[in-house]
């Protein structure tokens, strides 16, 4: 039997203990005890049911590290809380979430189990299908969150069809007073964004960040992976993740004192050598909730405060936690994973898996297989390469690299929004259903066609290489938008633009790059166009090589 088989099995109830303590049903991203269901209850009096559900890891190739994150933290926090005097039922399944449901509460005879309402609407449709069944489920409100739906409504009506995220992020800061003195946002403004624009170029050193090297329990996770997971994407290697209560707080700890002070500034920055910067990396403990954002809230508001962070990388943060991340997570219920917006949808789209049919929201009619590239094939591209290969180590990038390349290259090409967001999803540690659908299918790519974003992001080359030194590796230049070794961004962006001129040229956020484009000649006009035919033609396209024995090299037709 394994280490942790035989650690759990002391914590497991007998029928007649069970019998005289209440049952919380806790999932794979609420890994807490800091509030809800766990936390209003005596540890003596109370038990959890936790489950491994090999059907749900099996929907998707996802990245052999978000699952050995996953795993790992879910059986550190069963043994944490074992640890409190908490019993624990943990159940292996090969089915689905309702399959080990209904086998806990018919094996130890439970009355009733209750939850927090799943932020991942995938999880909702498995818990529905469990009470179909008949497993007894109380879902309660989630209280991980720093908004309720109450608040999103009151600030977006119904009938809303655009959403513009500072309003809600205005609200929130005015109602929790957040970075707020008598009424007024600290330091006269809300933002903070213009502020924090600055490339990289070496200084102030990037501190060296906190490993966690795997224990035994993180060490037979990555052999289940290995075993059940083979072909799946990205690798095991150089595993040093936080999975326990204490790597997780001493994760932000030291992101909080050495990275913040300096994440401001150079937040949208993008480094070869420096791949992370100044970014935290919370953001898949805060989305299996070994981190709650309101925790995070607080500690920045307080190092602020105190003088140990400037105000503009204060903020900048907060906006991504207090205000993206709420915002996102409400824009996806409240438009049902984009499945009730009016965009045009990809007909016939195929997705990542027939048990989730995802939504195809397509405003710019973009319809291309995702190509080879963005599962590790070569593309000549060093900003695109160099990306790609932290993504297949770590399955992580930071959210400027997913934007202004990952998602600027797709929209530019006219990849399929829908293949974009199930490779985020597949690929990402931190990407579950409402976050990474409404980042990829709306702000990414525009898919949503303005829902969530007043206009594409979208850039040529000059943007990558201001903020960049991707371009100085490159065998591409940025400074030629045609011809033998220009960069393909720029040509992609000026056809982008011309492709979808009916659509975009009044949008007022457009108009001086239309107007640039109006002054161009009918011959460069066609140059650029030869030259953004060849970048998409040479990148080619293939699905995820599920067949394939390693993920560098897909096969162009793979399935």
């Amino acid at each position: 039997m394994d280490v942790f088989q035989k650690q759990i099995q002391a914590a497991s109830p007998s029928k007649k203990d069970a019998a005289k303590r209440s049952w919380i049903y806790v999932p794979y991203d609420r890994l807490t005890d800091r509030t809800g269901p766990l936390h209003e209850q005596q540890p003596q009096a109370t038990g959890i049911v936790m489950m491994e559900a090999l059907e749900k890891a099996h929907r998707r190739p996802y990245h052999k590290k978000k699952l050995a994150l996953l795993i790992s933290n879910q059986r550190h926090f069963a043994l944490e809380q074992a640890a409190r005097g908490v019993k624990v039922i943990y159940m292996f399944t090969k089915g689905i979430f309702a399959d080990g449901l209904l086998d806990a509460q018919k094996t130890f005879e439970l009355a009733e189990m209750t939850t927090m309402k799943p932020a991942e609407r995938e999880l909702r449709l498995d818990l529905e299908e469990a009470r179909r069944r008949g497993v007894r489920l109380k879902i309660v409100e989630d209280t991980t969150w720093l908004s309720t739906e109450a608040d999103f409504d009151g600030v977006y009506a119904k009938e809303t069809t655009s959403y513009v995220m500072d309003r809600f992020y205005r609200f929130l800061r005015k109602k929790r007073e957040v970075l707020m003195e008598n009424g007024e946002p600290s330091g006269g403004r809300f933002s903070y964004d213009a502020d924090n624009r600055k490339p990289y170029r070496g200084q102030p050193r990037v501190p060296t960040r906190p490993e966690f090297p795997p224990d035994e329990i993180t060490r037979e996770v990555m052999m289940t992976v290995e075993r059940e997971f083979p072909n799946h994407f990205g690798t095991l290697e150089g595993f040093d993740l936080p999975v326990t209560a204490e790597q997780c707080r001493h994760s932000w700890h030291f992101a909080l004192q050495h990275l913040l002070p300096f994440f401001g500034p150079y937040e949208d920055a993008m480094a070869t050598a420096e791949t992370d910067l100044f970014h935290s990396k919370i953001s898949a403990l805060l989305n299996l909730s070994r981190i709650l954002p309101g925790d995070v809230v607080d500690d920045v508001e307080n190092a602020y405060h105190a003088g140990l962070i400037p105000l503009a990388s204060a903020e900048g943060f907060i906006r991504q936690v207090l205000g993206w991340r709420e915002f996102m997570r409400h824009v996806h219920r409240r438009t049902d994973g984009y499945r009730n917006i009016a965009a045009p949808r990809q007909k016939g789209q195929s997705v990542a898996t027939d048990s989730y049919a995802g939504a195809t929201p397509s405003a710019l009619d973009a319809r291309l297989p995702l190509p080879a590239a963005y599962w590790g094939a070569k593309s000549g591209m060093n900003c695109l390469d160099t990306v790609i290969e932290q993504v297949i180590r770590e399955g992580w990038s930071h959210h400027i690299t997913r934007l202004m390349v990952l998602s600027n290259l797709a929209t530019l090409c006219g990849y399929s929004p829908r293949e974009l967001a199930d490779w985020f999803w597949i690929a990402y540690i931190d990407a579950y259903d409402w976050v990474v659908e409404t980042n990829v299918l709306g702000m990414g790519t525009y898919g949503d066609g303005g829902v969530t974003a007043t206009k594409p992001y979208v850039s040529g080359a000059a943007y990558i290489d201001r903020m960049s030194d991707y371009c100085k590796g490159c065998a591409f230049d940025p400074r030629k938008a045609s011809g033998e070794g220009s960069c393909p961004f720029t040509a992609l962006y000026w056809t982008f633009l011309e492709r979808n001129s009916e659509r975009l040229s009044g949008n007022i956020r457009l108009a001086m790059p239309y107007a640039t484009l109006r002054k161009k000649s009918a011959l460069e006009r066609r140059q650029l166009r030869a030259r953004a035919e060849q970048a998409i033609q040479e990148l080619g396209s293939a699905r995820y090589p599920e067949s394939a024995e390693s993920n560098t090299e897909p096969e162009s037709s793979g399935g």
